[in-house]
């Protein structure tokens, strides 16, 4: 505030929360107009749709619409209108509480494996929110070879290392229970 710095916020995957209450965005609570708001449907609908939003402050409405004039010269009006409908009738709102329905089970049957007979050899990272789960590996494993494994049975699953930036790397998982 003090530097009237604008704060740029991503509520990544705050749809998904399963532990907990949910969290006020910093956007609902901003009371000096410095917080920009900004989001994607590709998890709640699906990437190919390429539609996203931004709230920004009302001070720079204008600004932010005269530059979206400048860029985006092609936008998807039908899918827009599409959209727009789809939430304005309430569908939306119907589809993202059964896909939460939906991932909740989904994450209770992953994190089951974890703590079950997978146990032995992967601890489950604490997670709130969002339609990933990490585990770390208990001890040293070539997780690369494993994923590449189980990317020729059809399972993809992604490694922990590329998100590590000192090494060595905690050795993992990722796992995925999105659509």
């Amino acid at each position: 505030q003090r530097h009237r710095a604008l704060i740029i916020e991503d509520d990544y995957d705050s749809e998904y929360r399963f532990d907990g209450r949910s969290l006020e965005s910093l956007r609902s609570l901003d009371r000096n107009g410095q917080v920009a708001y900004l989001g994607t449907f590709s998890k709640t609908l699906f990437p190919e749709l390429r539609l996203g939003y931004l709230l920004p402050p009302a001070s720079l409405r204008e600004a932010v619409l005269a530059a979206r004039k400048l860029v985006d010269r092609h936008s998807e009006t039908l899918q827009q209108r599409a959209l727009a409908l789809f939430i304005q009738r309430g569908d939306f709102a119907r589809h993202t509480r059964r896909l939460q329905r939906e991932y909740a089970q989904r994450r209770g049957r992953l994190l089951e494996r974890l703590h079950g007979d997978l146990s032995p050899w992967l601890e489950a990272l604490p997670a709130v929110a969002g339609i990933h789960l990490a585990a770390r590996c208990r001890e040293p494993l070539d997780v690369l070879r494993i994923a590449r494994h189980l990317r020729q049975q059809g399972l993809e699953v992604g490694t922990l290392p590329p998100f590590y930036a000192e090494t060595p790397a905690q050795a993992g998982f990722l796992f995925g229970f999105g659509c």
